[in-house]
């Protein structure tokens, strides 16, 4: 087995390359859950809650103050105020977004109700199938980095050499890849499973009967959340045919595509450097894989905003049903246990902002983290 060690790559490569090796009796599963407070694993209605109702208030009110903006300020300041409401409220909707995802890992409440009930009205508002996604991003925290298992962002082996390749890493194919991304790459995910495991490509997670993706039982909970989708382009068609494509465009649609960038975007990075490996099955195991999540910073405002998906995504990896809250305040516990196999890239910023060092490093990262071969250990290395 390739996982003997990891201080070579760690040194050859960067800080980010170090990997636990397996097995290790010291820094466990189970360990790292003592190094932890146990008060942060207890989950609290009112502040979850509190949480998803203080979004859902700065959605509306984010609303209403882009109209008064625009009816009170002359004409030629409309671009600059829709352009400002899309960008904030699709940070604000991808906020929502998260607490739907917590609701489907069971972080957002003890009751399971609450968390679906909450989780299917947030996620089909957003046009996301709520229990469909839920099921296979559970598979995406169980085979994270696994590159015949994984569910999100496998990697193609494709030979670097490749022309296709090639271009793929110039700034004119990185360009393409990105707008692609930003446009309909959360849709094209749904619909065939791109950028999952390449023997469940083509599978959709609006079929119920996709064996790839879903179980028999878990038939009435795929129909259930194409019920929300039905329902929320329901509303969206209706808003059309009433208020006119430009209005639904603007009040609704531009801030939810951004919002599925993100979503698309912020996944990505959480696992992709050119210094984290990808595992074949022989050394994959989940302990490893779950900690090849990488912690990430926006910035304060806007971690904050996003409940704290990127900066403490490590945690979030090893304990999915610990409410937000409390694996934002256990990330410097499990930090200090993990010691260099702790990832994180919390210092980068552009012009002086870690959100916009965090955009030019998913660009960087979309242009560099094409295509992995087997390196060092017999691991997968981006190339």
């Amino acid at each position: 087995m390739g996982g003997g060690g990891s201080a070579a790559p760690a040194k050859e490569r960067g800080y980010l390359a170090a990997t636990l090796p397996q097995p290790d009796d010291k820094i466990t599963k189970r360990s790292l859950r003592e190094c932890i407070p146990p008060e942060y694993f207890k989950r609290s209605y009112a502040i979850s809650l509190g949480h998803m109702a203080w979004d859902c208030f700065i959605v509306v009110f984010s609303w209403w103050l882009a109209l008064q903006a625009s009816a009170a300020l002359p004409w030629f300041c409309s671009p600059a105020v829709w352009g400002f409401y899309w960008w904030y409220q699709g940070i604000t909707c991808t906020g929502l977004w998260v607490i739907a995802h917590e609701c489907g890992h069971g972080g957002f409440t003890d009751s399971r109700l609450v968390n679906d009930v909450c989780g299917w009205l947030i996620h089909s508002s957003l046009l996301t199938p709520y229990f469909s996604w839920a099921i296979t991003h559970a598979k995406h925290h169980h085979y994270t980095n696994h590159m015949t298992m994984g569910e999100t962002w496998v990697p193609s082996t494709a030979n670097p050499e490749k022309k296709s390749v090639k271009y793929a890493k110039t700034h004119l194919g990185t360009i393409e890849r990105v707008v692609k991304i930003a446009v309909m790459g959360w849709y094209v995910y749904l619909f065939v499973n791109a950028t999952g495991a390449r023997q469940n490509r083509g599978q959709s997670h609006f079929n119920p009967a996709a064996r790839a993706l879903f179980k028999p039982k878990d038939r009435p909970y795929v129909i259930a959340s194409n019920i929300g989708m039905l329902l929320g382009l329901a509303v969206v068609l209706l808003s059309v045919k009433h208020y006119g494509l430009w209005v639904v465009f603007r009040n609704y649609l531009m801030p939810q595509t951004i919002t599925n960038f993100y979503l698309t975007s912020i996944t990505f990075m959480q696992h992709t450097h050119p210094d984290v490996p990808h595992f074949d099955g022989e050394d994959w195991t989940w302990l490893r894989g779950a900690l090849s999540t990488i912690d990430r910073t926006m910035g304060p405002f806007i971690d904050a905003k996003l409940h704290h998906i990127c900066d403490s995504h490590v945690v979030h990896h090893i304990f999915s049903d610990m409410p937000f809250y409390g694996a934002k305040a256990a990330t410097p516990y499990v930090k200090e246990h993990l010691g260099i196999y702790y990832k994180s890239v919390l210092d980068s910023k552009a012009l002086g902002s870690p959100y916009l060092g965090w955009l030019r490093d998913y660009y960087v990262a979309q242009k560099e983290t094409v295509t992995v071969q087997k390196g060092e250990n017999g691991w997968l290395w981006f190339k």
